[in-house]
Formats: structure tokens, sequence, C-alpha cells
């Protein structure tokens, strides 16, 4: 089977650090132990010191202060760590770009998809912090298309946005490639877990009444955090916050069951205070 060559616009993509694939790939194991992931991570100073200080952040709202990568692993558990390693991953990609605001949102955007994905995880049965990976994963394309070309990214979000353009097609015509298939070869090349790929894929299809799939929570997740205010993008289609909550099964934490004003304050105070 031939090999599959590496889309010019993601050549120059960063590559996902192999501390934090064998943290995934680790916890995703039944036999895993705390103690793997411990030592995994403390394998890379750096990337401790990055980890340490997200589990810190208010963001996460852990209790206690963490002192050390064991302590963390004993305070919020290994699938915890997992995914406040992903986002150290991904924040660091993104630093660069932060400058411009345009691709600020974007990085934004994400982080809300995520905290919101992570309250509607249990009504698709989809444990909490895989369900905040998927979250911040979603947009996985995008994030590499203006780590990579920051600019030229944001140039493209300007005219897009200007002229009502189709954000896919306008992503295709500059890059060759759209973020939902670069988000999809990122994780294949990456070794993601299927669920992972699936939802990075097909995030932009329309949601599906009943369907309980990480797939279908990304769907909803990012359409979610457009109608609260943290849309990176213009919109092809005005959704309301009770139209997408009517995609949600049952059971979605109590916070998602408030007031879409209550919910939206909420979550824009928990981004301000992000890490970064």
């Amino acid at each position: 089977m031939p090999v599959q060559a590496v889309p010019w616009a993601l050549r120059l993509a960063p590559p996902f650090p192999s501390v934090a694939q064998r943290i995934i790939t680790t916890v995703s194991r039944e036999d895993s132990a705390l103690s793997d992931v411990g030592a995994l991570v403390k394998r890379d100073p750096s990337f401790s010191a990055d980890l340490l200080r997200f589990a810190n952040s208010a963001m996460f709202r852990v209790r206690q202060e963490v002192r050390s990568i064991p302590h963390a692993l004993m305070l919020v558990g290994a699938d915890r760590v997992k995914a406040m390693a992903v986002l150290v991953v991904l924040n660091r990609m993104v630093q660069p770009a932060l400058r411009i605001e345009s691709l600020r949102k974007v990085w934004l955007h994400s982080l809300a998809t995520a905290l919101i994905a992570e309250q509607a995880g249990r009504a698709f049965r989809v444990p909490k912090d895989t369900a905040y990976t998927i979250g911040l994963l979603h947009n996985l394309g995008t994030l590499c298309l203006m780590a990579s070309h920051p600019e030229a990214y944001n140039r493209m979000i300007e005219v897009s946005d200007e002229f009502g353009f189709d954000l896919l097609q306008a992503e295709h015509d500059l890059f060759d490639i759209n973020h939902c298939d670069a988000g999809e070869y990122l994780a294949r090349e990456w070794c993601f877990p299927d669920l992972l790929v699936s939802a990075i894929s097909t995030h932009h299809a329309d949601p599906v009444e009943g369907e309980r799939s990480a797939a279908n929570l990304a769907r909803i997740s990012w359409r979610v955090a457009d109608t609260l205010g943290h849309a990176a993008f213009a919109r092809d289609r005005e959704w309301s916050y009770d139209e997408l909550m009517a995609f949600v099964p049952e059971a979605a934490n109590d916070w998602l069951k408030d007031e879409p004003e209550a919910v939206a304050n909420e979550l824009s105070e928990r981004l301000s205070q992000a890490p970064f």
C-alpha cells in the first residue's frame, strides 16, 4: 500500500510530542497504572512544568494545589492528566499565532467546545475527560493550519467573513485541504484512537437526533459554543441554544440545563481563567 504524501499545507505542522502520545496510549490500556503515566510525564521536565501550571489554573478548578505529577495523578486521575496533556500540547502549538486576534478566537472556541462537551458527555455515554479531549481536538486541522500559516489563515478568515464564503471551500481553495480533512490526516498520523478520528473528521456534519456517539457530541458542542458567543467564524446557519440542546439525549450536566445567559456567563468566566 503506497505511503500517503503529507499535504503541503501540513508540512510545517509541529509533531505531536512523543510524551503526550505515550500518555494517551498508556491511559487507554485497561492494565495501565498511575505510576506508568507519572513516569512518562517526568521524562520531559518542560512538559511537566506546563502540565502542573495548567493543573493549578482556575479553569480546571482542582480543589487543592497540585505540587507534583504524582500529586496531580492522585488528585485528578490519569484520565484528567491525559486531557491536560493534550491541552498543553495544543497550547504550545498555537502560541505564536495567538498574537492575531481572529486566531486567538479560534483557540478560545476550541476551549469553549471542550468545556461544553465535558458537561454534555454523560448524555452521550462518553467519559468526562474523553469528552473534554474530543471538544478540544475537534478543530485540530484548523489549529494546525493557523499555527503553520498564521498570516494566510487570518486573511482567509477576514475575506470569508466579509464575503460570506463557505469556510471549508475557502480553506480548500487556499490550502488544497479543509480543516476536517487536515484534522483527520493528523489524527491518523499521530495514531489517535478511532473515536477521536471520527469526531474530528465529521464535526461539520449536522447533528443527528438520538445518536449517542462521540462524533455527534462534537457536532453539537462546537455549535453550542458558537451560540454562546464563542464563534470563531461567520456561521452558515444560526442555531438556537434550545434547538441544539434538543439533540442532547438526556442527563446532561445541570449546568447546561440553566438559562443560556447563565451558561454563557459561566463559560466566559472559566475561559477568562485559562493560563495562556
